[in-house]
């Protein structure tokens, strides 16, 4: 079995390599160690983890929990959230995000096993239990399958779905707020026009991808993105 890849983002040095020391005691795979911002965006996208470890107070104006929702709009890694505050404002602000765990300092080797086992569990448990979206078309509201969407095409104020079956579902929406529904794994935004589904990528050229019987121009970054995650 493959080991669980973490990274950890905490900006006291001394807990950042015992927390490493922990890990790698226990036997997970320590990718990177940040303490900071931009430099926590850089390493999870170099080395795609599957746990973010994250320190709510990062000493800086943007905190962890400003972190987690950059990190979810963009890789959609989950989060174990790491603080020394458990007061009600920070534990609320927390939730939102929906982490596997939160951990309040001081925590022991154990704490930290038993948060990555259970949460790593319920997650994939989560990715497995077919999951859906609703939206509401005209009137009524529909649950549409993810695995069922090709790509999501926008036209101004809305969104048209375009599904496997060939059906086409127009909904109010805008991409940014499509994205906090969708898989950041599995779906990517390829253009300020195109959110795509992987799966359903047959080619990626140099300046195009093919999807649909569809040719859509990507940048080199889109397409480094892309090759990662088909």
């Amino acid at each position: 079995m493959n080991k669980i890849k973490i990274a950890i983002v905490e900006d006291e040095i001394i807990i950042a390599k015992t927390i490493v020391l922990a890990l790698e005691t226990i036997g997970y795979e320590v990718v990177g160690a940040v303490g900071k911002y931009n430099e926590a965006i850089d390493m999870i996208a170099k080395n795609t983890p599957d746990i973010v470890l994250l320190d709510i107070n990062l000493g800086t104006k943007k905190d962890g929990i400003d972190l987690a929702l950059e990190i979810k709009k963009h890789f959609g890694t989950p989060i174990i959230f790491l603080t020394a505050n458990s007061d009600s404002a920070t534990v609320n602000r927390a939730k939102a995000i929906k982490p596997l765990a939160f951990l309040v300092k001081p925590f022991s080797q154990h704490d930290l096993y038993s948060a990555i086992e259970i949460g790593w569990e319920n997650y994939n448990d989560n990715l497995n239990s077919n999951p859906h979206i609703v939206v509401k078309v005209g009137n009524t509201y529909e649950k549409v399958m993810l695995n069922e969407i090709m790509f999501l095409k926008s036209e101004q104020n809305y969104l048209m779905l375009t599904l496997a079956s060939g059906r086409n579902i127009l909904v109010r929406s805008v991409n940014e707020q499509m994205l906090q529904n969708l898989p950041t794994p599995t779906f990517v935004k390829i253009s300020r026009t195109y959110i795509v589904n992987c799966k359903y990528i047959t080619t990626i050229g140099t300046r195009t991808l093919s999807i649909a019987n569809l040719e859509l121009n990507i940048t080199k970054a889109v397409k480094e993105e892309l090759l990662l995650k088909i």
